[in-house]
């Protein structure tokens, strides 16, 4: 549940501007923010029937999990987009632009269309019950929706947006189900241990609709198989002796393979009403891109490396990419967090591929101060550190720092804020919306 300030609520008795440019939807969409987060179903599905119903349009592949949900989808999205489908795909949170969450064949929703979109979801407000206050991500969800179904897409990858059962876009009922995995992440909201995350994610699973999941835990695949037997879904396991050996992923790391093979069944299951060639497959899942996920740069005469790992199941990830690309040339490490996620595990298992490590704020309220994480690394007599350890109030000043040329890459981790920061200073982009991530954000 969630409250709503006087202030908050006063988002709903406004009209809309005449003419509202891009400031002023950002601006609506911050305010928007401010109701927080909420669980439930209630208000997403009176907001979806006061447009009409789009989702009843469209088809879709709903996709879970702890890590690997962006990855899944990003494979799913460029092996159809490469089969000549028109693929609308949803995902969050977004690293530098907003429309990031809203593409269309690999293209994020424009300016224009994003002004219009807003503008009518918003003017469907006043004909909900006066009970039905969409939060922002709940209005969002509306969004795409209705975007989705404007552009008569072929296929959606849908992705949740937090858990699965009580996920606003659980609203849908999906081709195939996906979950990635699950691993401890969110536990505020989903439940402190593995079953009980598990239970959420499951929650996706509809009746009669195949399910797919690259799960190993036992507690797990319990949940899951169990959720599928109630659902009478039919239930396929991802294992590693089903990836065939001329697999080639375009995203970097040994557990990508997994993730591939997941989209891959998940083509093969809906092949009888959505044909993909198999070449069509290896194709798309060869040229899969995806910002954020152990991606490459350069930079100023240096290689860059930006990976969104910020909970144990992606550090775990991200070190063994660094074992095998580190192993001779240690990087600088440009490292922020949030206070809420487990970043002393993370730091420390980067350490060993680090020259260097340079502390820096993440852009959000909940950022673990650079000083806080120097002092942790500096003060633990348990932690054996050759590295050179510095502080900073902001990423430009680490960044102008770091900017002479060098054989050793830098690698900028431990959240999407502080990647999506990163990148508007590399690619020089004067739109950072990164705070539009955050609960509770201001202008």
């Amino acid at each position: 549940t969630h409250c709503i300030s006087s202030a908050a609520s006063d988002v709903y008795k406004r009209q809309p501007k005449q003419g509202m440019n891009y400031r002023d939807t950002l601006e609506y969409l911050y305010r928007l923010r401010l109701f927080g987060t909420k669980l439930g179903l209630e208000n997403i599905e009176h907001l979806a029937v006061a447009l009409g119903n789009p989702q009843n349009r469209l088809k879709f592949i709903h996709v879970a999990g702890t890590n690997g949900k962006g990855s899944v989808c990003a494979y799913l999205n460029s092996i159809y987009k490469k089969s000549g489908y028109k693929v609308g795909m949803f995902t969050s949170p977004h690293l530098v632009r907003f429309g990031e969450r809203i593409q269309v064949n690999g293209k994020s929703i424009d300016d224009e269309h994003l002004i219009k979109l807003v503008t009518t979801v918003r003017n469907t407000l006043p004909e909900l019950p006066d009970q039905i206050s969409p939060t922002f991500f709940e209005f969002l969800t509306g969004m795409a929706l209705k975007y989705f179904a404007d552009e008569r897409c072929d296929i959606v990858i849908w992705e949740t947006g937090m858990g699965g059962r009580l996920d606003a876009t659980n609203i849908v009922t999906p081709e195939c189900s996906i979950i990635t995995n699950v691993s401890l992440d969110h536990q505020a909201w989903l439940g402190d241990t593995i079953e009980e995350i598990a239970h959420e994610k499951a929650g996706i699973i509809k009746p009669h609709k195949p399910v797919i999941t690259a799960a190993t835990q036992s507690k797990v695949l319990e949940k899951i198989k169990k959720k599928s037997k109630e659902c009478t879904a039919p239930l396929l396991q991802i294992r590693d002796d089903s990836m065939p050996d001329n697999l080639v992923p375009g995203l970097i790391g040994s557990h990508q393979e997994r993730n591939a093979m997941t989209a891959i069944k998940a083509v093969e299951k809906l092949a009888s009403d959505l044909p993909v060639s198999m070449f069509d497959i290896f194709e798309g899942i060869k040229h899969t891109k995806l910002p954020g996920r152990f991606q490459s740069l350069q930079w100023r005469n240096r290689e860059v490396l930006l990976d969104v790992a910020h909970n144990l199941a992606g550090y775990d990830a991200l070190a063994a990419n660094c074992r095998s690309t580190f192993k001779d040339n240690p990087c600088d490490l440009i490292f922020a967090s949030l206070d809420d996620k487990p970043w002393r595990e993370g730091i420390e298992l980067l350490l060993p591929y680090c020259k260097s490590v340079h502390c820096v704020p993440a852009k959000s309220q909940r950022a673990v101060s650079p000083q806080v994480l120097k002092n942790h690394l500096k003060q633990n007599k348990q932690l054996s550190i050759n590295a050179k350890i510095e502080a900073y109030d902001r990423l430009d000043d680490c960044l102008h720092q770091l900017n002479e040329p060098s054989k050793h890459p830098m690698l900028v981790t431990g959240s999407f804020y502080l990647v999506g920061n990163a990148l508007s200073i590399i690619q020089d982009n004067d739109h950072n919306e990164t705070s539009l991530n955050e609960w509770g954000a201001q202008l």
